[in-house]
């Protein structure tokens, strides 16, 4: 028995230096205490003010001191300026522009509410017309994205003429798709005829709703 006895004691007091050396809080390990956390900046401060007549009740910066209607009245009187005043524009926004002033452009961005406008009346009773107009718009809308050199305005408002006056042959008592019909015809024609097509007077509100 006396000969192992030194090896349990060695044993024994090999372990305590290991507890000591590594046990919780004796070693150099990672502390499990979490780094305080960074205290968060001041937001900035809003107030609630109650304009009464001159604007309902906004949450707003405290150096602001314009009323909303005041704030809107300077914007008006200082509008942005025209595209090119501050910079030269590059060509695609020059010819983007040139495309937007031309009388096709402007006759589709009146038109294309009444096209949607079409769809909306004929896609119960006929489906593939409503198809039609939808896809016509799109097709407008292409063509007015291409130049000059490419773009078939005479092809293009042929074709929106022939689906017109196919909506007034479906139309069945309906004026209110004849209105439409017959501005789509009128305001087209003007482009044709080198007219301003946005001065074309749309349908009153008793034959369509669009576009008003």
């Amino acid at each position: 028995m006396k000969k192992w006895l030194p090896y349990v004691v060695a044993a024994v007091l090999g372990l305590g230096v290991a507890i000591l050396a590594f046990g919780p809080g004796m070693g150099g390990g990672d502390s499990t205490e979490k780094p305080p956390v960074a205290a968060k900046g001041d937001k900035k401060k809003v107030q609630t003010v109650n304009f009464g007549e001159d604007g309902t009740a906004i949450a707003r910066s405290p150096d602001e001191t314009r009323t909303p209607a005041e704030i809107v009245e300077e914007a008006k009187a200082n509008p942005p300026p025209p595209p090119g005043t501050l910079r030269p524009q590059n060509k695609a926004e020059i010819e983007h522009s040139a495309r937007l002033a031309r009388p096709f452009n402007q006759h589709f961005a009146h038109v294309s509410a009444f096209w949607s406008r079409a769809a909306q009346l004929t896609g119960k009773d006929n489906p593939d017309l409503a198809r039609e107009c939808s896809a016509m718009s799109r097709y407008m809308r292409d063509q007015g994205n291409l130049n000059d050199d490419a773009i078939d305005i005479a092809g293009t408002i042929a074709k929106e003429q022939a689906l017109a006056e196919k909506l007034r042959a479906a139309a069945d008592g309906n004026e209110e798709l004849v209105g439409v019909a017959d501005y789509i015809t009128e305001a087209s024609q003007a482009v044709l005829d080198g007219k301003d097509p946005t001065l074309v007077q749309k349908p009153s509100a008793k034959k369509a709703s669009a576009g008003q």
